[in-house]
C-alpha cells in the first residue's frame, strides 16, 4: 500500500499537478524528467491551518517584478504546510500558495519550488520536519514544510488558469475568481479517483483473504457428521456477501467514472458536462460506499485470532487505509462537491428552457406521486432488478426537489445568507449526494451485467447485482416507508432476500 501511495504522490498528485495546471514548456520542462525518474517530487497543499477549505491557505507567493520572481513565504504557524508525502527526500514540490501582485491575492495557485538539491541538501530557506510515526502507511515519508521567503523564478508558476506577464499583470482564461479556483481543483480530480481505486485494491484484498479464511475454517456442525466451514454458518455469509457485491459494484462505476475522465469530462470542457457529477459520484465519492472506510468494520472480527495476527495482513490494512477516508479532503466535503454540481443541473434546465424545466419537474413530481398513492399498480417485484433500479432513482428525485425546496425557502423567504441556509442543510446534502452515487453505481452495475459475454459469469454477476441493490434499498427501508414507496408487506419481503 505505501509503495502504491508514495508512487501516487509522485506522479499523480505532483506530476498531475504540471500536466494539469501547467503549459505544454512546464510538461517538457518539469513532467518528461519525472518520467524518467531523473528527480522526484511532492504535492504541498494541505496546511496545519486548513486542510480541506484549500481556498483560505495562508502560504504567500509575492510578486517581485524587479527581480522576475516569487517570493515563496511561511507568514505564520498556521500556514506550515503539514502531511507532505515524500517530504523528507523529494527534490521539488508542487506548492499552493496566495498569489499576491501589488498588495493584491488573486486567489491559490501552484507554484513549482525546489526543495532539495541532487545531493539530498536542503535549499536555504526551505525547512522539512519529519512527522515521525502515523498509525500506517509507514513507507511514505510525511513531514512539515516551512518556506522562509524561497526565491523562485516567474515562469515555475503553472499557468494554465492564470498567468503573470512580465510587466505584473494578472492574465486568465477565466475572469471569475471562484469559476477560476473550481477550474484549478476540477483538474486533479484524476487523483482522487487513485485514491479510490488504491483503496478498491485493499478492499478486494481484504475480502479475499476473509473469504478464503472461511472456506478453510471449520467450526460446529451435526452431532455425528464433520464440523462445517464458517462460511456456511449465515451470519458469516450474511456479513461477507453484500460487501462482496459492493467490491464488484464499486469496480464497474469506477471504471465508469474513469471513462468520462479519459473522455476530458471536466468542468469547462462542455461536452460530458452533465455526466460530471455522475462520474465523481462513482469515483472519488464512491468510497462512501465503503461507510469512510476501505476495509469494512468487521472484516477482522470475520477472521477471528488470526485476522489480529500482523502475518495476515488484515490488521496492516485497517491501519494503512485509514486515511483514505480523509485522503483527499473530508468525505462530507467530497458530497458537498457532488450536491453542489447536482444543484447546478437541476436549475440549468429552468435557465436554458424555463417552461420545459417547469414541465418536466411537474411530470416527474405527479410521477412520484402517483407510484405511491392507493392508486398505484406495479408489476415489478421486489426480487426484480428494475424495481430495485426504479426505488433508487425515486430517492434520488424526491431529495433533490426536497432539497432545492428547503434552500429556496431559506434563501428567499427567510432571507438567509447562502452559507448559513447550506449548512442549515448538510445533512439533506449528503443524503442526496450518496443516494445519487448509488443510483449511478447500481446502473453500472446493472449495465455490466448486461455487456458479461460469458452466461455463466453473467449469471453470477446478476445475483451479487441484485444482493447489491437489495442491500441498497434496506438499508433506507424505513425512508421508502415513509414515503409510501414500500408497503410493510414489500419491506418484508425486502429484508428476507437480503438474508436469503
Amino acid at each position: 500500500m505505501a509503495t502504491g501511495v508514495k508512487c501516487g504522490i509522485i506522479y499523480w498528485l505532483f506530476g498531475g499537478a504540471i500536466r494539469n495546471l501547467g503549459s505544454p514548456e512546464h510538461v517538457t520542462k518539469w513532467f518528461q524528467p519525472l518520467q524518467e525518474q531523473k528527480y522526484t517530487g511532492m504535492f504541498a497543499m494541505t496546511e496545519r491551518g486548513h486542510g480541506s477549505n484549500v481556498r483560505g491557505i495562508q502560504t504567500e507567493a509575492t510578486f517581485d517584478l524587479s527581480a522576475q520572481e516569487f517570493v515563496i513565504d511561511t507568514p505564520c504557524e498556521n500556514a506550515e504546510k503539514m502531511y507532505i508525502g515524500n517530504a523528507m527526500y523529494g527534490n521539488y514540490a508542487a506548492v499552493f500558495a496566495q498569489l499576491i501582485i501589488d498588495g493584491r491575492s488573486q486567489g491559490p495557485h501552484c507554484f513549482i519550488v525546489p526543495v532539495r538539491d541532487e545531493n539530498g541538501s536542503l535549499y536555504p530557506g526551505v525547512t522539512a520536519i519529519d512527522m515521525m510515526y502515523k498509525e500506517g502507511l509507514h513507507g511514505v515519508d510525511n513531514g512539515i514544510l516551512i518556506f522562509d521567503k524561497v526565491r523562485i523564478p516567474r515562469e515555475n508558476l503553472l499557468d494554465k488558469f492564470g498567468s503573470v506577464a512580465p510587466d505584473g499583470q494578472y492574465h486568465s482564461p477565466i475572469r471569475n475568481k471562484s469559476a477560476r479556483f473550481n477550474a484549478m481543483l476540477a483538474a486533479l480530480t484524476p487523483s482522487r479517483l487513485a485514491v479510490a481505486f488504491q483503496a478498491m485494491g485493499a478492499m478486494k484484498l481484504g475480502l479475499t483473504i476473509a473469504i478464503h479464511y472461511s472456506h478453510s475454517r471449520r467450526q460446529f456442525g451435526p452431532k455425528t457428521k464433520e464440523e462445517v466451514k464458517i462460511i456456511e454458518h449465515q451470519t458469516q455469509t450474511l456479513w461477507l456477501m453484500p460487501h462482496l457485491a459492493t467490491a464488484l459494484a464499486l469496480t464497474f462505476v469506477s471504471r465508469y467514472a474513469g471513462a468520462l475522465l479519459d473522455e476530458g469530462c471536466l468542468p469547462g470542457k462542455g461536452a460530458g458536462q452533465q455526466s460530471l457529477a455522475a462520474g465523481s459520484g462513482g469515483g472519488a465519492e464512491g468510497l462512501q460506499h465503503l461507510g469512510e472506510h476501505p476495509l469494512p468494520a468487521g472484516l477482522r472480527e470475520c477472521t477471528g485470532g488470526v485476522g489480529y495476527m500482523m502475518e495476515n495482513r488484515i490488521s496492516g490494512l485497517k491501519c494503512d487505509t485509514d486515511v483514505f477516508a480523509t485522503f483527499e479532503g473530508d468525505n462530507v466535503v467530497m458530497l458537498q462537491v457532488v450536491g453542489r454540481e447536482l444543484l447546478a443541473q437541476y436549475t440549468k434546465q429552468y435557465e436554458e428552457k424555463r417552461l420545459f424545466g417547469l414541465l418536466q419537474n411537474w411530470a416527474e413530481s405527479v410521477g412520484d406521486k402517483l407510484r405511491t398513492s392507493f392508486l398505484a399498480f406495479n408489476m415489478d417485484t421486489v426480487d426484480d432488478l428494475a424495481f430495485l433500479l426504479k426505488a433508487v432513482k425515486f430517492r434520488e428525485r424526491v431529495l433533490q426537489r426536497g432539497l432545492v425546496a428547503r434552500i429556496y425557502y431559506k434563501v428567499k423567504t427567510k432571507k438567509e445568507d447562502f452559507f448559513h441556509a447550506w449548512n442549515s442543510c448538510l445533512h439533506h446534502v449528503a443524503s442526496l449526494s450518496l443516494a445519487h452515487t448509488h443510483r449511478v453505481t447500481l446502473e453500472q452495475f446493472s449495465l455490466a451485467v448486461k455487456s458479461c459475454p460469458d452466461q455463466e459469469d453473467q449469471t453470477l454477476l446478476m445475483k451479487f447485482c441484485l444482493l447489491y441493490g437489495t442491500k441498497l434499498v434496506f438499508q433506507e427501508w424505513a425512508w421508502y416507508l415513509e414515503h409510501k414507496y414500500l408497503t410493510p408487506m414489500a419491506s418484508t419481503r425486502i429484508r428476507n432476500q437480503e438474508r436469503c
